[in-house]
C-alpha cells in the first residue's frame, strides 16, 4: 500500500511544472502497480489545487479523471480524527501540521508506512518510508 501526498499530484497534473518529469512516470508505475490509499483530506487539497489552477470547468474535469483512478479512499471520520490529533500532538516538533496527521493516522489505521512526497517532515517520521521522485528516493 501507497499513499501518494497532494503535492505529487499537483506536480502530476501541472506539466509545465519543474517537477512534473520526476513524478509522472513514477505515478503512472504506482497506478499499475500499487494499492494507492487516498484520504478525504488530499482529495480536497488536490481538488483545490486543480480549481485553483485551471479554473472550475477543467479542474473538475481533471478532478473526474483523478477520482477514476482505482484508489482505496479512507474517509476522515471521528476515530481516525481522534488519531489524527494524537499524532499530531506527537510529532508537531517534526513539522507535522494537521493534514499531514491525517496522513500519518490513516496510514495507522491502515497499518502501512510507504508515502510518495516531496514534504520534508515526513522524512522525520521514524517509521515512515518516503519515496520522493524528485530526490530519487
Amino acid at each position: 500500500m501507497l499513499i501518494i501526498d497532494s503535492n505529487m499530484w499537483a506536480y502530476y497534473f501541472d506539466k509545465d511544472a519543474p517537477e512534473h518529469p520526476f513524478v509522472a512516470d513514477r505515478i503512472d508505475k504506482a497506478l499499475s502497480s500499487e494499492k494507492i490509499v487516498m484520504n478525504t483530506v488530499i482529495i480536497i487539497e488536490v481538488a483545490h489545487f486543480l480549481v485553483r489552477s485551471l479554473g472550475p470547468v477543467i479542474g473538475k474535469d481533471k478532478m473526474e479523471t483523478f477520482l477514476s483512478y482505482p484508489f482505496t479512499i479512507v474517509d476522515l471520520d471521528y476515530d481516525l480524527t481522534q488519531e489524527a490529533i494524537d499524532i499530531l500532538v506527537a510529532y508537531y516538533h517534526t513539522g507535522i501540521g494537521g493534514r499531514d496527521a491525517t496522513i500519518l493516522a490513516t496510514m495507522k489505521h491502515l497499518d502501512f508506512n510507504k508515502i510518495m512526497t516531496h514534504d520534508e517532515s515526513f522524512r522525520r517520521v521514524e517509521w515512515i518510508e518516503v519515496i520522493d521522485p524528485i530526490l530519487r528516493g
